[in-house]
């Protein structure tokens, strides 16, 4: 099912003051400080020299006027010329700064985003879209570039537009007042626009989050809808939530570029004002016909420069709303941290479960006054139907999540008080949905272990029995793997996972349905495997597999959410317990002796 947007918001947004930005973002700006040196220099230099070329244009004309020769005209013409191309050096040379600072600062926030990413705990990614989440580690940080590049340009032009006034005043300062006249209206303009551009950035940024979780849902299950002939409705989902991102990029639009056709009704007005009134002083000898030449070349000069700080302030609210986005997700609280003081320690696996209960969802609980333990190099198998708790206790061993009440201890020491780092590359987990990463299979056998040598590869390749299939692929290791490992079968993935756990050399094992995906055949290849794996680790095994099961020391059976029995598979039998039913609905087809049996009935 395709998510329909509901909301602009999401559970972790926060609402930042623009003070409260700008002074989170200077400290990204703190280590370019010989940079933004340069800018600044870059910035006054053409606001300086941006007032000459239209002064050496009223020079010609007062030199002509004064000599009645061409030839006075040329050092004028040649200086026009000379400072234009030294304006466009500058400009050229700021713009190169302002791109290299960016960058550097882009980065940056980018690489906190991720680290927060993942620093997250299992529970954020439980309740949020992955493709809202990518929106705004991708759209809101080029959001956020093309602000801080709009952000120099800002500047620049408000420095141009200073010098412009500064010099105006110096010509002619009648003149400069009805120039200045038009900058209530442009302003006004500005500041309607302003608050409308804030809000609908942030609107359009949400809903472009609803196209890209829609677009990867759509992709990731695209066999299932394909199975169930949904492609079309899945179209008519898909066409609300692309109209609800159209329908706020109309406003997005209206906001960002309405305001030109007014700026540019604002510029007529003042042309029109320059020329009746300049006239007027000429008849009264208070300003010369080059004096209202002059103006009108600095019109250009102090409108637009005007017009781009205007506009300009809505672009930066854009980036500002972007930010918000961005700092959201990175101040977004985190319920799993590490603990103030960690500890750093090799565990041995004794595992402790005491008085546990855990909720996903307040006041529903799964998991109900869990108490398991299980000693160093002890194999316990946890069973029990869809729903009773099984992966949780995985999960929580793992702390993905946190437990609502209890404590589980290894070694004695609360695992709340391990360093995450120190505890989770100690536990191996093995699920049932592998996932493979895009790279080779070398690279992926690796994972856990970057540093290992070939030969260390080649070992666990072996004890897992994979090297047959490996050595059939187009490259062996070498070969390059699709996204979550396309291209290999559910059981090759699987032997792969072993084989990246073993690699790690974990002193806790985790099996969550294993061998679930993988085939009668394959699993006995790898059942010699798995007593290698197993062999003086303390491992936890849920499964479904009867061979996994019976070769455990202690078999504990979970019923919604509670343990209801434990003990060895004969004792469990006699019982004629949960256990018992469970063996007759999913394992006794699994035994040698009920193959035997079924295979006597069709000889016969």
């Amino acid at each position: 099912m395709m998510r329909r947007t509901t909301g602009t918001t999401e559970s972790y947004d926060r609402k930042y003051s623009d003070i409260v930005l700008l002074r989170r973002f200077f400290k990204y700006l703190g280590p370019y400080f010989l940079m933004l040196v340069g800018i600044v220099v870059g910035i006054i230099a053409s606001a300086v020299v941006t007032i000459f070329p239209p002064t050496m244009v009223q020079n010609a004309f007062d030199a002509l006027e004064a000599d009645a020769a061409w030839i006075a005209v040329l050092p004028y013409a040649l200086g026009y010329v000379l400072l234009s191309l030294l304006l466009w050096v500058i400009q050229v040379v700021l713009g190169i700064l302002v791109t290299i600072v960016t960058q550097k600062v882009i980065k940056q926030i980018q690489i906190e985003t991720y680290i927060s990413l993942q620093e997250h705990d299992l529970m954020f990614f439980d309740t949020q879209s992955t493709g809202k989440i990518m929106s705004r580690v991708t759209n809101d940080s080029q959001e956020l570039a093309d602000m801080l590049n709009i952000v120099a340009q800002f500047l620049s032009n408000f420095m141009i537009l200073a010098t412009v006034i500064i010099w105006m005043f110096i010509v002619n300062w009648r003149l400069t007042f009805i120039t200045l006249g038009m900058a209530p209206f442009v302003f006004l303009v500005a500041f309607i626009f302003r608050r409308i551009t804030r809000l609908t950035t942030g609107d359009w940024r949400a809903a472009i989050g609803d196209v890209n979780a829609s677009f990867q849902e759509s992709v990731s299950g695209i066999s299932v809808a394909k199975a169930f002939g949904r492609e079309r409705k899945s179209k008519e989902e898909f066409e609300v939530i692309n109209n609800a991102t159209f329908f706020y990029a109309k406003k997005r639009a209206f906001a960002v570029m309405g305001i030109y056709p007014l700026m540019d009704g604002i510029s007529v007005i003042g042309v029109f004002g320059i020329t009746l009134y300049g006239s007027s002083l000429i008849f009264g000898t208070l300003a010369t016909p080059s004096t209202i030449l002059l103006f009108l070349l600095l019109l250009n000069r102090f409108l637009y420069p005007l017009v781009r700080v205007a506009s300009q302030f809505s672009v930066i609210q854009s980036g500002f709303a972007a930010m918000e986005r961005i700092f959201s997700i990175i101040d977004a609280e985190k319920e799993i941290t590490n603990p103030t003081d960690p500890t750093f320690k090799e565990i041995k696996g004794h595992v402790e479960f005491e008085n546990v209960y855990h909720q996903y969802v307040p006041k529903t609980p799964v998991l109900k006054d869990i108490n398991i333990e299980v000693k160093t190099a002890e194999s316990i198998a946890i069973v029990g139907h869809t729903g009773a708790g099984k992966t949780t206790i995985a999960s929580l061993l793992m702390r993905f999540y946190d437990i609502y009440k209890g404590s589980i201890k290894i070694d004695g020491i609360d695992i709340r008080d391990y360093d995450l780092q120190t505890l989770r590359s100690q536990i191996g987990l093995v699920s049932q949905d592998v996932f493979l990463f895009s790279g080779t299979v070398l690279d992926n056998i690796r994972y856990g272990n970057p540093t290992a040598t070939i030969k260390e590869v080649e070992e666990v390749i072996n004890i897992v029995s994979a090297q047959e299939f490996i050595d059939a692929l187009p490259d062996g290791l070498e070969t390059e793997l699709g996204e979550r490992g396309k291209g290999l079968s559910a059981g090759q993935r699987q032997m792969i996972s072993f084989a990246r756990t073993l690699l790690s050399n974990p002193k806790i094992l985790i099996l969550d349905e294993a061998t679930a995906a993988v085939d009668a055949y394959t699993e006995w290849k790898i059942q010699e495997a798995l007593d290698k794996l197993l062999t003086d680790r303390t491992s936890i095994v849920i499964a479904h597999r009867l061979t996994t099961i019976k070769n455990s020391d202690r078999i504990i059976v979970m019923d919604q959410g509670k343990i209801v029995e434990e003990g060895n598979h004969e004792n469990l039998m006699k019982k004629k317990g949960l256990y018992s039913e469970l063996y007759e609905t999913y394992f006794k087809h699994q035994s040698a002796e009920w193959i035997s049996e079924i295979s006597e009935v069709f000889t016969d």
